[in-house]
């Protein structure tokens, strides 16, 4: 396994911290890392890292609040959103965020 760089490393801080009922997009994300500029990074952070560090990929999306995966991956993002009490609308966008 190669080596994490320092940004890689405080995305995954910051993903792993995400509690239940928790949704960020993928700015965010890069912003709380301290990473301006860096949603693509936590994209790929989260597509090659996710299954290894266990991070909670289902809670990050886009910055309009709508899931980007589509396919099967967009429907299980969905089911995972649903179990933590958060409501997904027909279009993919998040509706209602549990307080």
């Amino acid at each position: 396994m190669a080596e994490l760089t320092e940004n890689t490393k405080r995305i995954i801080s910051v993903l792993q911290d995400l509690k239940d009922g928790e949704v960020v997009s993928y700015r965010d994300v890069a912003n709380l890392a301290g990473i301006p500029r860096g949603a693509r990074q936590v994209s790929r952070v989260l597509h090659g890292l996710s299954d290894e560090y266990k991070l909670p990929w289902w809670r990050v999306v886009r910055a309009d609040g709508r899931i980007a995966l589509l396919g099967d991956g967009r429907d299980e993002q969905i089911k995972r959103l649903n179990a933590e009490g958060i409501t997904v609308n027909e279009q993919g966008k998040i509706q209602k965020i549990k307080k």
